[in-house]
């Protein structure tokens, strides 16, 4: 890529500044890139002179990007994305499953289809590495997309829509119900509760800001009452535990409950049947690399 000036642009500072622009600053940029926050000054001083203008607005709040800086971001995204093509082409010619892979799953997933996975992959597949980070649909999405994971494992629940890059590729892993969660003798026997039947319940809960809580609230509010919360947490194990002491009822994803670990009884929601939805998304421009694909097999076995 050659400037107005006639000469040519680093990919390698285009990354950088790309860095900045992500991260917000040049210390964030450095972080990500193993460098130090001068060594990444130096590198773009370097490009505004390749660029012939300035790419940065210094201040004391720090740096903005310019315009020139922000239309050249917009190329370096479409650079990186022919470049992670590319890659994906020589992988598949070779067929080269070798290399790390960076996960961000939801922690339930985590426990319940990416650990499994791992075990599985290490015996077959011992040249791919996997790396594992438990985070929240919205952290892992934003991570995929900064190039920071490979792989991001994401629930969308009934009434919560995720916002997900039309770039992304998505990959079913589950589709599981909601359950009602109970200490034992609080349920009627043999018999499947609605949401309206726990009206008058405390309840154990994630949090309002989580998908899993705002769906359930959502839903009991549609239902005509507003669930009386008396223990509120987003570790489900936690939460298990919890409902098991007495402290309220839950409705969580079946796989989120590891009645292993705690003394509860499960049943199906009657009314109404909410569901979840498990995904992967890959970035398009890798979807194809056997590395992606082998790991892709392994959750949905």
């Amino acid at each position: 890529m050659a400037s107005a000036g006639g000469l040519p642009l680093d990919v390698v500072r285009l990354t950088m500044l790309r860095e900045v622009a992500l991260r917000g600053s040049i210390a964030g940029a450095a972080r990500t890139l193993g460098l130090t926050p001068s060594a990444v000054s130096q590198q773009l001083s370097v490009l505004e002179r390749e660029a012939g203008t300035a790419l940065l607005s210094r201040s004391a709040r720090g740096v903005q990007l310019t315009g020139a800086a922000a239309a050249l971001v917009a190329r370096t995204e479409s650079i990186l994305a022919v470049l992670e093509h590319a890659r994906a082409d020589l992988d598949r010619l070779s067929g080269s499953t070798a290399g790390q892979l960076r996960i961000g799953t939801v922690a339930s997933a985590a426990a319940a289809l990416v650990s499994p996975a791992a075990s599985r992959l290490a015996i077959e597949h011992a040249e791919i590495r996997l790396t594992v980070t438990v985070a929240e649909p919205s952290r892992s999405i934003d991570a995929l997309v900064a190039g920071d994971l490979d792989l991001a494992v994401v629930d969308v629940y009934d009434g919560v829509p995720v916002p997900v890059p039309d770039y992304l590729h998505q990959t079913e892993l589950r589709v599981e119900p909601l359950v009602v969660v109970a200490r034992p003798g609080v349920l009627a026997p043999r018999r499947r509760p609605t949401l309206l039947m726990l009206a008058e319940a405390d309840w154990v809960m994630p949090p309002a800001e989580a998908a899993c809580g705002q769906a359930v609230r959502v839903a009991c509010r549609e239902a005509g009452f507003e669930p009386r919360v008396r223990w509120e947490t987003d570790d489900m194990l936690l939460l298990v535990r919890a409902v098991a002491a007495g402290h309220g009822v839950a409705v969580l994803p079946r796989l989120a409950v590891d009645d292993r670990m705690a003394d509860v009884v499960i049943r199906p929601l009657a009314r109404p049947a909410m569901q979840r939805r498990l995904l992967a998304l890959t970035r398009a421009s890798s979807a194809d690399r056997p590395i992606v694909q082998t790991v892709l097999a392994a959750l949905n076995f």
